[in-house]
């Protein structure tokens, strides 16, 4: 009896199919599968809100879970297309301008008209609440990359037209300081030099060569104040002044074996008779940093495209570049453009290797990316804060393996009950109501989120051997330092040995050269250290010392202190204050940029060291980076060169600027469509925007300082004023 009376029930069960309840138990069970540490970043924030004075440092250093981040790929899928990026509408196509979001709407059909009106308010829902809530820009695009994809990426492909408008970019705006310090040192001439180095223009003898005095003492006058006299003494003397050894080897010593190839190519070494060394050396300088120069701003384009994932603000980072405050000391005979080139260069195989599928790539781009980085410390000392670089992404791409798949939702079992509730009329209104809306909402979304790769972190998945994991990685990071400092320390044995061991001939050489050249007695040269009278160049006394020598150059610090008052605390005195007033600008921006980046790593919610480490896609690392750099100007170096130093070091104002430009040149305005960009006049810098001027101060300050520095800073190192 009782089995009879259940057995209606019974049937009525098996007819009705799978409960709701049931639904979301799989759902559940299918999302904890899938689930990321950016998808429960933002339940984490709530949490966080509500534990108020919990401390932070255990969040951000304990090993993330879940232990699975989402990886994207080197460029986006279809990153021209007008259909998912209104950037590229033709200019006879119109929008709304409330549809300039990234990416294209998922529409789906409705069978009846108040369904669609339902599905549409649950469709603004969600936008609403994904605008709200920390969403991770993991990929932009929502479909798999197939061939048909790739087919329609080729067709609508427009990186050429986007390099024609940075080359124009880059190269006019080296015609405009072309330009500026020739008026200016015309103008100037040498009525406001100090008492600063000049000897490589005393070797520039107008009798040996009337024209290539011209060239070197009028049109490139201004490429050849302040520091350019050392780089250019050095690259035809070598190291035989004690105050060129602060000045490092790698542009200077370019210049020589470009220069040397050049005779010995000509037959039988005439060239050096026709053609003086120092005429080859000045135009040599030039003529360098002007391809350095433009290969940086294209290397640059492709760092913002990487990491910003937009190629308007890569063509505004481009341009910002251009036209930037230390433009002057690109194309001077300084060494910013070889190392800004090298440290974008060890930036664009670091952030591709770290993206790479295979374990080979990854490991193999990261050591390559690392003795980049590493030759950029034989340009310019402060190449030494690139191992921080080089330490951060080589971190990612050993830390984090990329996932298997996890699998087709065709599969069996997968989603079953789902496809099932999906499939059948519910009598009961709610459970109807939950078909057409969440029901179908959560399967697009896991359907979507399948197709997006993922990383796992190696020190907690149980795949992983953690022992072995952390052998490999004090193996490999032994390696990555070697191959960082070899070439640092390669150079700086060299340049100690031939300064501090001179033969007698060359000893001879600089006695004569310092009689042609009346240089005073206290000018301490090789002729003094070879008499014994340089003091780091005799043997370490302690083990200190003799440890330090093996990595750094005794001589550094000692020239830095003596010639120039680097040292804590050593450049703060009344009469360098207008120094610090050159240097507050940039260091403003500085500040605002860090601040931004801590902000916006906040709202993503991405908290955790080892996620920073494993995404590429943010701009921590540089903000670290840029924070030293600026403490070390405030109280350590020379306050002026901070302008140089820190739109040379990395990209990071370059992308700060252009997200900022990309945030206030929406709609209409000139510069949120591609065609903006092909039809604009290349002679003219291309941020100069109406509605960025109309913002309010903040963006007239910007323009002033862009704009100002570029015009008047180039003029003023032209006249030999005190912009170095």
């Amino acid at each position: 009896m009782s089995s009879g009376r259940n057995k209606p029930a019974a049937i009525y069960q098996k007819n009705q199919g799978a409960s709701r309840f049931e639904v979301l138990r799989e759902i559940a069970h299918f999302e904890q599968e899938l689930s990321t540490f950016e998808d429960s970043a933002l339940s984490t924030q709530v949490n966080e809100k509500k534990k108020k004075g919990r401390k932070w440092w255990p969040s951000f250093l304990s090993f993330p879970i879940p232990h699975r981040i989402y990886e994207i790929e080197s460029t986006a899928i279809r990153a021209f297309s007008p259909e998912k990026f209104a950037f590229f509408m033709e200019k006879q196509a119109h929008v709304k301008e409330d549809e300039e979001e990234e990416g294209q709407v998922e529409k789906v059909e409705e069978p009846t008209e108040n369904a669609g009106r339902n599905r549409k308010r649950n469709k603004n829902k969600e936008e609403k609440s994904e605008m709200a809530s920390p969403q991770p820009p993991i990929r932009e695009e929502n479909e798999e990359k197939t061939a048909e994809t790739e087919e329609k990426d080729n067709e609508e492909w427009k990186m050429q037209e986007c390099f024609v408008f940075c080359l124009k970019q880059l190269f006019f705006s080296r015609i405009w300081i072309f330009i500026l310090q020739l008026i200016a040192s015309f103008w100037a001439g040498n009525r406001f030099r100090t008492d600063a180095f000049y000897l490589a223009e005393t070797i520039v003898s107008a009798h040996q060569s009337p024209m290539g005095a011209f060239m070197l003492r009028f049109l490139f006058a201004g490429l050849r104040r302040w520091d350019s006299q050392h780089f250019l003494f050095i690259a035809d003397n070598h190291y035989i002044l004690e105050q060129s050894l602060a000045f490092f080897p790698g542009f200077p010593e370019i210049i020589t074996v470009i220069r040397t190839g050049i005779t010995e190519v000509s037959e039988n070494g005439e060239a050096a008779d026709v053609i003086p060394t120092w005429l080859i050396t000045g135009v040599l300088a030039v003529v360098l940093n002007f391809f350095f120069f433009i290969f940086s701003g294209i290397v640059l384009f492709l760092v913002t495209f990487m990491i910003g994932r937009s190629v308007k603000k890569s063509l505004l980072a481009t341009s910002l570049f251009a036209f930037n405050p230390a433009s002057i000391f690109f194309s001077a005979a300084y060494s910013e453009s070889m190392y800004f080139c090298l440290t974008l260069t060890g930036f664009s195989i670091m952030v591709f290797s770290a993206r790479a599928c295979s374990r080979a790539a990854r490991y193999g781009g990261a050591l390559f990316g690392t003795i980049v980085f590493g030759l950029s410390l034989v340009v310019r000392s402060n190449g030494l804060l690139n191992i921080f670089f080089a330490a951060w992404y080589f971190a990612g791409a050993f830390l984090w393996e990329m996932a298997p798949p996890i699998g087709d939702l065709k599969e069996p079992g997968k989603l079953k009950k789902l496809d099932e509730f999906l499939g059948k009329h519910q009598k009961n209104r709610q459970d109807e109501q939950f078909r057409h809306g969440e029901a179908k909402t959560k399967k697009r979304e896991i359907e979507r989120s399948l197709t997006r790769p993922r990383k796992v972190f190696v020190l907690s998945d149980r795949r992983f051997s953690r022992c072995f994991y952390l052998f490999l990685g004090v193996l490999i990071a032994s390696v990555s330092v070697f191959l960082f400092v070899f070439p640092f320390g390669l150079m700086s044995h060299s340049v100690v040995a031939e300064f501090c061991n001179p033969t007698p001939p060359r000893a001879k050489a600089v006695r004569d050269l310092k009689m042609a050249t009346k240089m005073d007695d206290s000018v301490v040269t090789i002729v003094e250290a070879r008499r014994g009278k340089v003091d780091w160049c005799k043997p370490p006394k302690t083990m200190a010392e003799f440890v330090y020598g093996l990595v750094f150059p005794p001589y550094y610090k000692v020239v830095q202190a003596k010639y120039w008052d680097v040292g804590l605390f050593g450049y703060w005195q009344f009469r360098k204050i207008p120094c610090f007033l050159m240097m507050l600008p940039a260091a403003i921006l500085t500040i605002i940029a860090i601040k931004h980046t801590k902000e916006d790593v906040a709202k993503k919610g991405w908290t955790n060291i080892w996620v920073l480490f494993g995404r590429t896609d943010h701009l921590v690392p540089m903000a670290i980076h840029s924070s030293i750099v600026l403490f070390t100007a405030v109280f350590i170096i020379n306050a002026e060169v901070f302008t140089r130093l820190i739109f040379s070091s990395s990209p990071f104002l370059y992308l700060f600027l252009a997200d900022y430009l990309d945030g206030l040149t929406q709609g209409d305005t000139p510069g949120n469509r591609f065609w903006h960009y092909e039809q604009a006049v290349g002679i003219l810098p291309f941020f100069v925007f109406k509605s960025v001027w109309k913002s309010g101060w903040a963006g007239k300050s910007l323009y002033i300082y862009l704009l100002g520095y570029f015009v008047f800073g180039t003029m003023a190192h032209a006249a030999w004023l005190p912009f170095t």
